[in-house]
C-alpha cells in the first residue's frame, strides 16, 4: 500500500494510491482501515454505505481499455469523509 500522510487539502488524514489490480472499493476499505488503525474485517461493510460494485464500475476502464482518469465521488464512511478520484487515489479526510 502506498500512503501519503501529507495533506492534499486541510483535514486530509491519508491518501492511498490503488495498487495493481486493486479495485476502488478495496482501496476504500484499505485506506479507512489504515487511517483508523482498524482491522478491515472490523469495519462495517462498505455496502452499508455505498454500492461497491457501482464504485468499481464508475472508475473502471472504458470498453476499449483506456482508463477513465476523471471523476470524483465523495461520501461518508466509518466516521470519515472519503474521496475517490478517477486518478486512482482514495483520500480519507476528517468528517465534516
Amino acid at each position: 500500500m502506498s500512503e501519503n500522510h501529507s495533506p492534499v487539502r486541510p483535514g486530509t488524514i491519508l491518501t492511498h494510491e490503488l495498487e495493481g489490480d486493486q479495485t476502488p472499493s478495496e482501496g476504500i476499505v484499505a485506506a479507512v482501515s489504515s487511517a483508523s488503525n482498524t482491522d478491515p474485517a472490523a469495519l462495517k461493510p462498505l455496502a452499508t454505505t455505498i454500492d461497491p460494485d457501482a464504485i468499481d464500475a464508475l472508475f473502471s476502464d472504458h470498453y476499449d481499455g483506456t482508463p477513465r482518469g476523471v471523476g470524483l465521488v465523495k461520501f461518508g464512511y466509518a466516521g470519515y469523509e472519503v474521496v475517490v478520484n478517477g486518478n486512482g487515489c482514495v483520500s480519507v479526510l476528517e468528517d465534516e
